[in-house]
Parts: structure tokens; C-alpha cells; sequence
């Protein structure tokens, strides 16, 4: 697993990815059975929206839109300011913005925690070599 996939999925644990099963989400969570497990809005593969999120049709290609959208943002290919030089905790500020209503240093917190990298780290340095 790389670094990137690393902190997709630490980013999926704190979004709230739940399976169809689980005692306190018998039925799945949204991002769970939307395949979406960062909970992204938009993104070009996706097949449609159900209350502002992005759908897909298999769990691959969800994680696929999530590694493009990162790769893009850790590119500086997006409109949000950030590129190759912006930390972890910059990415996930602009991903997750207290404005709407996140506890933007819990999430930047638990990403760290799970991923065991430094909030200084780079966002270049996830990039598949």
C-alpha cells in the first residue's frame, strides 16, 4: 500500500465508511453504499448525486476518483491553492474547513494518528513515484 492509498484510507475510517452489517450501521453508511469513501461531491466518473455526493458503481472506482482528486489537488491542478509544497494538515483544512461545521483538528488528528505521518509532510510526497 502506498502513502497515498495510506491516507485514503485513514480519511475513509474518519469520514465514517461503515459496512452493512455493522451494530450501529446495520445497513451500510451513505459513503459505504454510494462506493464513495471520501465522501467526494463531484467527480468525473461518478454515475450521479444523492444529497450533494458523488455516486459510483463499484468501491474501485470510488477509490480511483479519490486518488485522482488528491493527486490533482497535491498537483495544484484544482482551484482550492493547494500544490505539491502544502502539508497534510493544509490539505485536509481545505478538505474538511471548520466553515462547514468539521472539527478540522480532530480530522487532521486522527489522519496522523492512523497514518503515523507528520503533519508537515508534503503533499508531493504521496504522489506514486
Amino acid at each position: 500500500m502506498d502513502k497515498l492509498d495510506q491516507l485514503i484510507l485513514a480519511m475513509q475510517q474518519h469520514e465514517g465508511w461503515h459496512a452493512i452489517g455493522n451494530p450501529k450501521f446495520p445497513q451500510g453508511t451513505v459513503s459505504y453504499n454510494h462506493h464513495n469513501p471520501l465522501n467526494l461531491r463531484t467527480a468525473p466518473t461518478m454515475l450521479w448525486q444523492v444529497n450533494g455526493y458523488a455516486v459510483f458503481a463499484t468501491d474501485a472506482e470510488g477509490w480511483a476518483a479519490a486518488r485522482a482528486d488528491i493527486i490533482a489537488k497535491a498537483s495544484g491542478q484544482t482551484h482550492t491553492g493547494l500544490g505539491p509544497t502544502s502539508t497534510l494538515e493544509q490539505f485536509i483544512t481545505v478538505w474538511a474547513p471548520p466553515a462547514d461545521n468539521n472539527n478540522t483538528q480532530a480530522y487532521v488528528q486522527a489522519v496522523l494518528t492512523a497514518t503515523g505521518f507528520p503533519y508537515t509532510m508534503e503533499l508531493k510526497d504521496l504522489l506514486p513515484a
